[in-house]
């Protein structure tokens, strides 16, 4: 069954499935939150380095707060510390990539993830390594939502902190204001 992160709410996430759809540069995928962490440690293990780390802490709004230039190794020691909390908030979104390659992983909002890259077809032997199968037309969250029935993300606190609460502590190492 279709899981989701602890902060979002899908009326129906019955009709979700791991799937992806490639339209020209951008591909479009639904990933069962269970494989959401390796994941992102698969992708960005594809990047040149630089890397950065772009956070929303609150997907709809125009606020972001970059750190960049960082070694994979140093991206895998902040997500160690940190990526729970991106993972699960339901109210965040986040992106990570290459600054040499301009290649992007978005986790958005209701955690439906974008892949951005001039060569996106690349990717798809990672896709199907999780899972994820070809389609024409993706459903995403968004999709299952109604009047009657609408989805919901809230904030979430893990270990005695919130996505704010990260971005201030990682501004001690260099997080920027966008």
């Amino acid at each position: 069954m279709f899981q989701t992160a602890a902060g979002v709410t899908v009326p129906f996430p019955e009709k979700l499935s791991e799937q992806y759809e490639l339209d020209g540069n951008t591909i479009t995928a639904n990933l069962s939150f269970e494989k959401l962490s390796d994941f992102v440690h698969s992708f960005y293990a594809e990047l040149d380095e630089p890397l950065f780390l772009a956070i929303h802490p609150d997907a709809e709004g125009d606020e972001v707060w970059y750190l960049d230039g960082m070694t994979k190794k140093q991206l895998t020691m902040i997500l160690d510390g940190y990526g729970e909390l991106l993972y699960q908030d339901g109210l965040s979104a986040f992106a990570i990539g290459s600054l040499t390659t301009e290649e992007e992983l978005f986790v958005q909002k209701y955690k439906v993830l974008s892949i951005y890259s001039e060569t996106a077809k690349r990717f798809v032997p990672l896709l199907k390594k999780y899972g994820m199968e070809p389609t024409g037309h993706l459903v995403t969250a968004w999709d299952t939502f109604s009047e009657e029935k609408p989805g919901a993300a809230e904030r979430l606190e893990i270990a005695g902190q919130t996505v704010p609460d990260m971005i201030k502590e990682l501004c001690k190492i260099g997080m920027y204001k966008g």
